[in-house]
């Protein structure tokens, strides 16, 4: 009974990184970094998608090693 509680958590968690994710990629949220400049070198644009990507992929794995 638990360990089904412990498993529908852990897909809740994971469906709400994934709806975050998909939000902070929408077109609206691009629009406001569609713009000239650059981070370190790196158009502004194409920083922000990295920074989106690696905090899904860090709250995926904070998420996952803590079902473990």
């Amino acid at each position: 009974m638990a360990e089904s509680r412990d498993d529908e958590q852990l897909g809740l968690r994971l469906a709400a990184v994934a709806v975050l994710g998909f939000v902070l990629t929408i077109p609206p949220f691009f629009a406001r970094f569609d713009r000239v400049g650059q981070v370190f070198g790196v158009p502004v644009l194409a920083a922000y998608l990295f920074l989106v990507w690696a905090i899904t992929i860090g709250l995926i794995a904070l998420i996952g090693g803590r079902s473990r």
